[in-house]
Protein backbone atom coordinates (compact mmCIF):
# COMPACT_ATOMS: atom_id res chain seq x y z
CA UNK A 1 0.00 0.00 0.00
CA UNK A 2 1.85 3.37 -1.21
CA UNK A 3 2.50 5.89 1.61
CA UNK A 4 -0.71 8.43 0.20
CA UNK A 5 -3.35 5.87 0.67
CA UNK A 6 -2.14 4.58 4.11
CA UNK A 7 -2.55 8.29 5.62
CA UNK A 8 -5.82 8.73 3.90
CA UNK A 9 -6.82 5.45 6.11
CA UNK A 10 -5.39 7.40 9.06
CA UNK A 11 -7.45 10.48 8.47
CA UNK A 12 -10.51 8.03 7.89
CA UNK A 13 -9.43 6.20 10.88
CA UNK A 14 -9.97 9.31 12.93
CA UNK A 15 -12.78 10.91 12.00
CA UNK A 16 -14.81 7.48 12.30
CA UNK A 17 -13.21 7.89 16.22
CA UNK A 18 -14.35 11.24 16.35
CA UNK A 19 -18.01 10.15 14.79
CA UNK A 20 -17.83 7.74 17.40
CA UNK A 21 -17.09 9.68 20.46
CA UNK A 22 -19.98 12.12 19.28
CA UNK A 23 -22.50 9.67 19.14
CA UNK A 24 -21.49 8.39 22.52
CA UNK A 25 -21.60 11.63 23.97
CA UNK A 26 -25.70 11.24 23.93
CA UNK A 27 -25.90 7.99 26.39
CA UNK A 28 -22.66 9.27 28.66
CA UNK A 29 -24.83 12.72 29.17
CA UNK A 30 -29.08 10.08 29.72
CA UNK A 31 -27.50 7.14 31.47
CA UNK A 32 -23.93 7.45 32.36
CA UNK A 33 -24.00 10.77 33.96
CA UNK A 34 -23.04 9.28 37.04
CA UNK A 35 -20.37 6.37 36.04
CA UNK A 36 -17.17 6.59 37.46
CA UNK A 37 -15.90 3.94 34.78
CA UNK A 38 -16.69 5.52 32.38
CA UNK A 39 -15.20 8.73 33.15
CA UNK A 40 -11.95 7.12 33.37
CA UNK A 41 -11.78 5.21 30.25
CA UNK A 42 -12.89 8.29 28.40
CA UNK A 43 -10.28 10.46 29.92
CA UNK A 44 -7.82 7.09 29.46
CA UNK A 45 -8.27 7.62 25.67
CA UNK A 46 -7.77 11.22 25.67
CA UNK A 47 -4.74 11.22 27.03
CA UNK A 48 -3.69 7.91 24.51
CA UNK A 49 -4.68 10.06 21.75
CA UNK A 50 -3.39 13.01 22.48
CA UNK A 51 -0.07 11.11 23.08
CA UNK A 52 -0.32 9.47 19.83
CA UNK A 53 -1.26 13.05 18.01
CA UNK A 54 1.93 14.42 19.11
CA UNK A 55 4.01 11.48 18.70
CA UNK A 56 2.14 11.87 14.81
CA UNK A 57 3.45 15.54 14.62
CA UNK A 58 6.44 15.23 16.00
CA UNK A 59 7.64 13.08 13.25
CA UNK A 60 8.99 15.55 10.85
CA UNK A 61 11.00 13.44 8.64
CA UNK A 62 8.72 13.91 5.77
CA UNK A 63 8.73 17.13 6.29
CA UNK A 64 12.57 17.51 6.41
CA UNK A 65 13.09 15.30 2.96
CA UNK A 66 11.01 17.89 0.84
CA UNK A 67 12.17 20.85 2.66
CA UNK A 68 16.00 19.37 2.00
CA UNK A 69 14.67 18.13 -1.61
CA UNK A 70 13.06 22.16 -2.18
CA UNK A 71 16.77 23.58 -1.33
CA UNK A 72 18.68 21.73 -3.53
CA UNK A 73 16.23 22.16 -6.46
CA UNK A 74 16.46 25.77 -5.45
CA UNK A 75 20.45 25.51 -5.13
CA UNK A 76 20.26 23.88 -8.70
CA UNK A 77 18.63 26.46 -10.59
CA UNK A 78 20.14 29.64 -8.52
CA UNK A 79 23.43 27.89 -10.03
CA UNK A 80 22.09 28.05 -13.73
CA UNK A 81 21.36 31.44 -13.25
Amino acid sequence: MDKRRRQRRKVWIHRGLASMWVLLAIPAALWWAESILFVILVSLYANFASELATSEAADDRDVCDRLDRIERALAERGDDQ
